[in-house]
C-alpha cells in the first residue's frame, strides 16, 4: 500500500511529463513555416520532423512491456526523461534537416515509452477503485495538449524562434527528473525476469507499423494510388503477417495473445480503437477548417478549441471517481453517446457559423472525452491479472495511436473526395442557363460561358472576374459541404462504438 501524498506526487509527476510528450506532437507543426524557411527546405521533407517522431513513438511501446519486467518503472522512466531532454535541445541547435530528423525520432522513442510505463506505474500504485480518478487526472495531459499546443506554438514563433518549440520541453522535464529520481522508489531489485528479449517478433512488428503510419501520413501527399503507398502498404502487410506467423512459436512473445482471452479487456481494446478513430480524426480537421475556412490564425485556433480542453479536465477526474463508484460500463456508453451528439451538432457549420456555434458543441465534446477517456483506461487495467498489467499498458496505447493513425488518414482522404464529389455535384446546377449565374455575370459584365468544368472554370477567372468570383464561391461551398459530412461521419463512428460497450461487464471495483 501507498500513502495518498506518494500517489498524489507520483501523479502530477507522470501527468506533467506526458503533457510535455503530447504536446510535442502538436507544437511543432505551427513551427513547420518558419523551420522551412530557416533550413531551407521544401514542404516535402520537413513534413518527416513529425512522421518520424509519430513513427518513433509508436515503436517504442511493446518492447515496454519486456523493459519493466526485466529492470522494473523508475529506471526507464528517469532514462526516457533524460534522452527526452537531451534530443529536445538538440532539435533546437539542429543545423540541417537530417539533424532534425535524426534527433526527432530520439525524442519519440524516448518520449513514447512515457504512455505505457506511465499506465503500469497507475496501475502499480493505485487500487483498482483508485484508478478512474488517477485516469481522468493523467487524460488531461493527453486531452489538453493538443488545445494548447497550436495556441503555446504561434505565440512561441511570432514573440521568439521556431527553436523555442524545443527548448521549452527542457525545463518541465528536469524538474520532472529531478521530483521522478528523488520521490519514486527503487523498484528493480528483487526482479528476477530471465526470458530474453523478442528481437524476431520486435522486428517484424516495427516494420508493420512503420510502413503503416507512413502510408497513413503520407497517403494524401503522394496519393493513395501510388506505387509509394502501394510499397509501404505491401511491407506492413509483410510485417503483420510474419509477426502473427512466428509469434505463437516464441516462448516469451512481444505480445503475450493470451490477454485477449480475457472478455472485457478485447471488448475496451475495440472501444479504445472506435474512440480514437473518431475523435482523433474529427480533432484533426477542426483545426484545419478554423484555419483555413474561417481565416482564423494558430494562436486564436488554439483559443478557441481551448474550453473543450478545460471540459476534459474538470469532467475526466469526476466521472473517473464515478466510474470506480458504479463501474464504467455506462458511462463509456453515454460517453459515445454525448461525442456522436457533440460532432453532430456541427452538420451545418458554416463560414457564417459564430464563435457559440463552434465552441458550444466542443464544450459538450470535452465532457464526453471526460466520460470516455478513464473509465476506458481504468477498465482496461482492472480488467486483466496484476502480472498482465505491463502487456494491458503496452496494448491500450499502441490502439490507440495505430487507430488515431487511420482516423486522420480516413478523415482526410475522406474530406478530399467529398470536395471533389460537392464540386461537380454544384457545378453541374450552374451554367449559363441558370437565373443566379446569369445575374452574377450581369453584375460583373461577363462575356464568358460557363462549363461545368471547374478547370475551365478557373481558368477563365483569369480573364473574366465575374467566373473568379462564382469559382471561388462554388469551392467554398463544397469545402464546406465536405467538412459538414466528416462531422457527421465521425458522429456515426461513435454511436458504432456503443455496440461494444454494451456487451461490457460492468464490474465494480471494492
Amino acid at each position: 500500500m501507498y500513502s495518498k501524498e506518494y500517489k498524489n506526487l507520483i501523479l502530477i509527476l507522470l501527468v506533467a511529463f506526458f503533457f510535455m510528450v503530447m504536446l510535442d506532437m502538436s507544437i511543432v507543426t505551427i513551427a513547420i513555416p518558419k523551420i522551412m524557411s530557416s533550413l531551407g527546405v521544401n514542404l516535402e521533407d520537413v513534413d518527416w520532423v513529425m512522421i518520424a517522431y509519430n513513427v518513433a513513438t509508436a515503436i517504442i511501446i511493446m518492447p515496454i512491456t519486456f523493459i519493466i519486467r526485466k529492470i522494473g518503472l523508475k529506471i526507464p522512466i528517469a532514462l526516457s526523461i533524460i534522452f527526452f531532454t537531451i534530443s529536445s535541445i538538440a532539435c533546437g541547435f539542429a543545423t540541417s534537416i537530417n539533424m532534425l530528423i535524426a534527433f526527432r525520432i530520439i525524442q519519440g522513442l524516448s518520449g513514447g515509452g512515457i504512455a505505457p510505463l506511465g499506465l503500469a506505474l497507475m496501475g502499480k500504485v493505485f487500487e483498482p477503485h483508485e484508478r478512474g480518478k488517477a485516469m481522468g487526472i493523467w487524460g488531461i495531459g493527453a486531452m489538453a495538449a493538443p488545445a494548447i499546443g497550436p495556441t503555446l506554438g504561434g505565440w512561441i514563433t511570432d514573440h521568439l524562434t521556431w527553436r523555442w518549440v524545443f527548448f521549452v520541453n527542457a525545463p518541465v522535464a528536469v524538474i520532472t527528473l529531478i521530483g521522478i529520481l528523488i520521490i519514486m522508489e527503487d523498484d528493480h531489485k528483487g526482479l528476477n525476469f530471465k526470458a530474453n528479449f523478442d528481437f524476431l517478433g520486435f522486428a517484424f512488428f516495427a516494420t508493420a507499423i512503420a510502413f503503416m503510419l507512413v502510408a497513413f501520413n503520407e497517403g494524401q501527399n503522394k496519393g493513395w494510388d501510388s506505387n509509394y503507398i502501394h510499397i509501404c502498404e505491401i511491407l506492413s502487410a509483410a510485417g503483420f503477417f510474419m509477426f502473427f506467423l512466428f509469434e505463437p512459436f516464441i516462448s516469451h512473445p512481444l505480445i503475450d495473445f493470451k490477454i485477449f482471452k480475457n472478455y472485457n479487456f478485447t471488448f475496451i481494446t475495440s472501444i479504445n480503437a472506435v474512440r480514437a478513430i473518431a475523435l482523433f480524426g474529427s480533432l484533426f480537421i477542426m483545426p484545419v477548417y478554423l484555419e483555413n475556412i474561417m481565416d482564423y490564425t494558430p494562436y486564436m485556433t488554439g483559443l478557441i478549441m481551448m474550453p473543450s480542453a478545460i471540459a476534459v479536465a474538470l469532467s475526466a477526474p469526476v466521472f473517473g471517481k464515478m466510474a470506480d463508484k458504479w463501474g464504467p460500463k455506462y458511462f463509456i456508453v453515454s460517453g459515445m453517446l454525448v461525442t456522436a451528439i457533440s460532432l453532430f451538432l456541427y452538420w451545418d457549420i458554416s463560414t457564417q457559423s459564430s464563435l457559440y456555434d463552434i465552441i458550444y458543441p466542443s464544450i459538450i465534446r470535452g465532457i464526453g472525452l471526460g466520460m470516455l477517456y478513464s473509465p476506458i483506461m481504468s477498465a482496461g487495467l482492472n480488467s486483466v491479472k496484476n502480472e498482465q498489467i505491463p502487456e494491458a499498458s503496452g496494448l491500450l496505447p499502441i490502439t490507440m495511436r495505430l487507430a488515431s493513425g487511420f482516423g486522420i488518414a480516413y478523415f482526410a482522404n475522406y474530406l478530399a473526395t467529398k470536395k471533389v464529389y460537392y464540386l461537380t455535384r454544384y457545378g453541374d446546377k450552374i451554367n449559363y442557363k441558370n437565373d443566379t449565374f446569369i445575374k452574377m455575370q450581369s453584375m460583373f459584365n461577363g462575356k464568358g460561358v460557363f462549363k461545368a468544368n471547374t478547370g475551365v472554370l478557373a481558368n477563365s477567372a483569369k480573364i473574366n472576374p465575374g467566373l473568379g468570383f462564382i469559382d471561388s464561391i462554388v469551392k467554398m461551398f463544397a469545402t464546406v459541404q465536405s467538412y459538414d459530412d466528416v462531422f457527421i461521419v465521425a458522429g456515426v463512428i461513435c454511436l458504432f462504438g456503443i455496440i461494444p460497450a454494451l456487451m461490457l461487464k460492468n464490474k465494480i471495483q471494492r
